[in-house]
């Protein structure tokens, strides 16, 4: 789903109404995509309205690509405003909106602002001047003229090839989100100081060769007609009833359906308006190309009526949604509406489709805010949480390669008391064993104590080159080596088992990083613990900054979050292996009340009771807290300790955080966030 010309027309629309003379606050990048745009509106003459704030939405993701208002100011993905941005700001703060344009059927907006000239900027753009009333002679001082330039921002909302450009009024480009080179695109260059070309005409291939798309406002049932003999079918005009006409198969490929040959020989039509039109005619969106002279009438005119919305501007905004079944244990089941669509006309097609409802409202700026709904912001979070995610699964897996190892070598290890018993059983018959033999068997005299008779036979290989005193020596050796082994090896298991558990509980940490700062403490501790090693700046390459040499300083954790329960008890709860560590062995005391998810990494919540008994209603809040900020997030019934505090010590060779109790007691609940 992505925004077409006919939806951008609808959005331009509320625009000119809602932010003409609008003046422009404040300009930060949501994501590495988007810009958003804080516009203050003044009140309009002769109402009661007071100015208010609106935010301007402006994306060039190759997938989420679009422009709209928000109703809220949306949340930063991006550190440091890069440097178009700082151009914006630059050239934009302080302007007002004059117009909006918008190229006909075209998936572009011209927003046209009007911009004081600042000091420094008067070569770099023409300016208009705006005198003043003259003054009597003898004034005391004559403001000087202000100085004015006509700015133009320009969105191309065309999926991957999406831009945002600023140009001045002769149509220089000042500025680019994304440049375009002549290597990459002849026909147009996207670059500072060139001038701006706009998207190359739309084009369709017809009878071989290439002619603009046809206008369907005007568009006849002979136009469309003609269409399919021309992409691989015979006409499929049938006269007055008859049977259908035939078809010519194309080889090794499917025939289209109708609305494909729309979209690709009409201005402007997106797949969603295109299947509109085919629906209204023939009642199903996925017809073919067998239509008789009355049915290709009925779609010329559908095709008419809704491009006439361009002309009209009699939008009727709406948003399907999917409803998706759920289930929770011990609740009945529920909807959770997904949107699936959204058009500034009414969506016919989805009239008959089971298990779908339609959202209705007098703004598409609003629909299309609710249909995108953070995706972009939450896209971008998963791009700067993915690589670090990477990083700590391929740490997980080498710990539990190295368990499997050392369990292995366990039981390896578990054999040595065979090699003391078969050396100690060369030594006993050693006089029955000569030079040179390869195997001997040999009674098992220890087999089982206390039994002498009947012995059972134990084969024993042997080093021909050493008599039996020789391999039982080479045996006792073996056997010692083991032992020593043996006796390093709880250790190194328990030290495997504390590092697994510590990346676990960052794992964890980084997937309920909700905000760039949280994923920035994760990422400073998984730098901390030694797994990410970040490359030398410039200069310190080149001697010119010192490098901190020792152990990397330890990063904070961040504040933990603070909930009032419903009895009026404080509970803190630690959303990252530092947090835990704050609130577990500096916020806490000994008879707090300690909870967490059991037997998953995640958070540490405390309920801070001082000894007070703790109602029931406050225990299943703050076990709800614990099992939301854990692994076991999407879990419908998640097992929860809880103990006192002073029954929670360190774990031995754990990071922060990480810790062993007892004298616990488990309840079950559903996770939940909601204080």
């Amino acid at each position: 789903m992505y925004v077409d010309a006919i939806t951008l027309a609808a959005v331009a629309d509320e625009l000119r109404v809602l932010l003409t003379g609008a003046r422009v606050e404040a300009i930060i990048p949501p994501t590495e995509h988007s810009i958003a745009i804080e516009c203050y509106c003044p009140p309009r003459a002769g109402g009661d309205e007071k100015g208010q704030k609106r935010w301007l939405y402006l994306s060039a993701h190759p997938q989420l690509a679009r422009l709209h208002l928000t109703l809220h100011k949306p949340p930063r993905a991006v550190p440091e405003p890069p440097p178009f941005i700082m151009l914006l700001r630059k050239y934009l703060e302080g302007a007002r909106l004059e117009t909006v344009e918008q190229p006909r059927w075209e998936r572009v907006l011209h927003l046209i602002f009007q911009a004081r000239v600042r000091h420094g900027d008067a070569d770099e753009a023409p300016a208009e001047e705006t005198e003043e009333a003259d003054k009597p002679a003898g004034s005391v001082e004559q403001r000087p003229t202000a100085r004015y330039q006509r700015l133009r921002l320009i969105a191309e909302i065309m999926g991957r090839t999406s831009n945002i450009v600023l140009c001045n009024e002769e149509g220089l480009i000042l500025g680019c989100h994304k440049r375009v080179g002549a290597d990459m695109n002849r026909y147009r260059v996207i670059m500072p100081n060139v001038p701006y070309v706009p998207p190359p005409p739309q084009q369709r291939t017809f009878a071989g060769q290439l002619l603009p798309r046809l206008e369907p406002t005007t568009v006849t049932a002979a136009q469309l007609s003609i269409i399919p003999g021309n992409e691989g079918k015979e006409s499929a005009f049938v006269e007055g009833g008859e049977a259908a006409a035939r078809t010519v198969q194309r080889r090794k490929e499917v025939a289209p359906r109708l609305w494909q040959l729309l979209v690709r020989h009409l201005l402007g039509f997106s797949p969603l308006l295109a299947r509109e039109a085919v629906y209204r005619a023939l009642g199903e969106s996925e017809a073919g190309l067998e239509l008789s002279r009355e049915q290709w009438e009925e779609l010329a005119w559908n095709i008419r009526d809704l491009a006439a919305l361009y002309e009209t501007h009699r939008w009727h905004p709406q948003l399907v949604e999917r409803l998706a079944p759920t289930s929770a244990a011990g609740a009945e089941s529920e909807a959770r509406a997904m949107p699936l669509a959204f058009a500034p006309y009414v969506l016919e097609q989805y009239s008959a489709v089971e298990g779908v409802r339609v959202h209705e409202s007098p703004s598409i700026n609003v629909l299309i805010d609710n249909f995108y709904a953070r995706s972009e912001w939450l896209d971008a979070l998963e791009g700067r949480r993915a690589p670090l995610r990477r990083l700590l699964q391929r740490e997980v897996e080498r710990c539990r390669r190295r368990a499997a190892a050392l369990e292995e070598e366990q039981r390896a290890l578990a054999e040595a008391e065979n090699y003391r018993r078969q050396g100690e059983l060369l030594l006993t018959f050693q006089h029955e064993i000569e030079r040179g033999w390869t195997q001997v068997s040999l009674p098992d005299l220890f087999a089982v104590e206390g039994v002498q008779d009947n012995p059972p036979k134990t084969a024993i290989e042997l080093d021909p080159r050493l008599d039996a005193v020789g391999n039982a020596n080479r045996l006792f050796a073996r056997y010692q080596k083991m032992r020593r082994a043996a006796a390093l090896l709880p250790e190194q298991i328990e030290r495997n088992r504390a590092e697994l558990a510590t990346l676990e509980q960052l794992l964890t940490d980084l997937q309920l990083a909700e905000t760039p700062e949280e994923i920035e403490l994760v990422k400073a501790e998984i730098q901390a613990a030694g797994y990410l090693h970040e490359k030398k700046s410039a200069e310190a390459k080149a001697g010119k900054k010192k490098a901190h040499r020792g152990k990397a300083l330890l990063p904070g954790g961040g504040v933990p979050l603070y909930v009032q329960s419903r009895d009026g008890f404080t509970m803190l709860v630690g959303r990252n292996s530092r947090q835990n560590e704050e609130v577990t062995f500096r916020q806490a005391s000994g008879n707090d009340l300690w909870l967490h998810a059991r037997g998953v990494p995640g958070a540490h919540v405390i309920i801070k009771a001082a000894g007070r008994q703790v109602p029931r209603s406050t225990l299943e809040q703050a076990a709800s807290l614990a099992a939301y900020y854990s692994q076991a997030r999407d879990n419908s019934s998640v097992p929860v300790d809880y103990t006192l505090q002073r029954h929670v010590r360190h774990m031995k060779g754990g990071g922060p955080g990480m810790v062993v109790y007892d004298h616990e007691r488990t309840i079950y609940v559903r996770p939940s966030a909601l204080p």
